[in-house]
């Protein structure tokens, strides 16, 4: 009896190596996913062809650090931000950046309450125009550009009695103010002073006297149907706070 159990045991250990090498090994927080919706915004999210996501700037930054802080990996998709709010309210897509807080928008979209950065309202008008608009009240009468599904302030936002044309892009705003199409547009400091060297405006244009007061924080939001506000909201807090 002995000797046949001195003849298996090379075996029976050989066996238990092999089964414990060829089991599957659990899950590492690396092998966890979030899709990132967004598209570009500069100086926060800027087109650059030679980075693995499209873009570079100030979110991609905070996003990569992110990914090593919480150990997932996080996707960027490039979407019009239209598209993105819409895959962020259907579950198709996880996480934005930059987003300005909106009743309408926290419905479907869960905000960390820590704000990164804040940008302002700015007005531009045609060069030599920018006396013309000194306070809130000179902004009736005027046609005025905005981005479509962008939050500046209030009453600006909600105001009826605006004559405001709706537009994709701030650059696409600084192109028709150039062009005479419409007197004003609003944008956001500093992305569209940013737009407004970079694209060669600065002699088309200039700024409004009148300078709102007011100023518009950022976040990060998880998308509320997808499952990540549930899952990484409170991770993902500490690590912004910190």
């Amino acid at each position: 009896m002995p000797k046949i159990l001195w003849f298996f045991s090379p075996a029976i250990i050989f066996l238990s190596i092999l089964c414990f090498l060829s089991t599957p090994e659990p899950a590492s927080a690396t092998d966890k996913r979030l899709v990132m919706v967004t598209e570009e915004w500069p100086p926060f999210r800027i087109n650059d062809s030679g980075s693995p996501s499209g873009f570079s700037g100030i979110d991609i930054d905070i996003v990569t650090s992110l990914e090593k802080e919480l150990g997932v990996s996080i996707e960027i998709q490039r979407h019009p931000w239209a598209r993105a709010l819409e895959m962020m309210r259907t579950g198709k897509a996880d996480m934005v950046t930059g987003v300005a807080w909106t009743a309408e928008r926290e419905v479907f979209m869960h905000y960390i309450p820590v704000s990164y950065y804040a940008v302002r309202p700015v007005f531009y008008t045609q060069k030599g125009q920018g006396e013309t608009v000194r306070s809130y009240k000179d902004l009736y009468g005027k046609s005025i550009g905005y981005s479509l599904h962008s939050s500046y302030f209030e009453p600006f936002n909600s105001d009826e009695k605006l004559n405001k044309v709706g537009l994709s892009t701030e650059q696409q705003l600084l192109k028709v103010l150039a062009l005479n199409r419409v007197n004003l547009i609003i944008g956001t400091e500093p992305n569209i002073s940013y737009d407004r060297l970079r694209l060669g405006f600065v002699e088309e244009t200039e700024p409004t006297l009148y300078r709102p007061n007011k100023k518009t924080e950022l976040f990060i939001t998880l998308s509320r149907k997808s499952g990540a506000a549930e899952e990484y909201q409170d991770a993902l807090e500490r690590v912004m706070r910190r």
